[in-house]
């Protein structure tokens, strides 16, 4: 037997809300094992890249905004604070690498590159930026 239009749009209700259950699921769990990831190897948003950083941000607004074009967003609400977040601002490079164009700001752990141009014998003052 044929569905009416009525049953059809029931349909896709309730698949729809068992879809956004299981995707909830799957990104907690998807959560989990980035941020265990992150633990492990000692990385902050910082360190994936502000590129990162600001695609993902772009990507999130781009599926809010569609979503709010279609009508099926709620009104906005605050974000909640991320026990991790890193609230200082961002700093112009201090430092940088002649040979590979790497820079630091010279805040946080000193950069490898530098590092081992240290023990080779230059003098950090030989990588400021003027």
């Amino acid at each position: 037997m044929k569905k009416s239009y009525k049953q059809l749009m029931n349909d896709i209700a309730q698949m729809t809300a068992t879809a956004n259950k299981i995707r909830k699921e799957e990104i907690a769990h998807v959560k989990k094992a980035i941020q265990s990831k992150m633990a492990e190897y000692q990385l902050s948003l910082h360190d994936l890249g502000a590129a990162g950083v600001a695609a993902y941000a772009s990507a999130r607004k781009s599926i809010s905004d569609s979503k709010a074009a279609a009508g099926k967003t709620k009104a906005a609400k605050t974000p909640a604070k991320s026990a991790g977040k890193d609230k200082r601002s961002v700093v112009k490079p201090k430092y940088k690498h002649a040979k590979s164009g790497a820079t630091w700001s010279g805040r946080g752990k000193t950069p490898r590159w530098m590092a081992d141009e240290i023990k080779a014998g230059k003098k950090r003052d030989s990588f400021l930026i003027k």
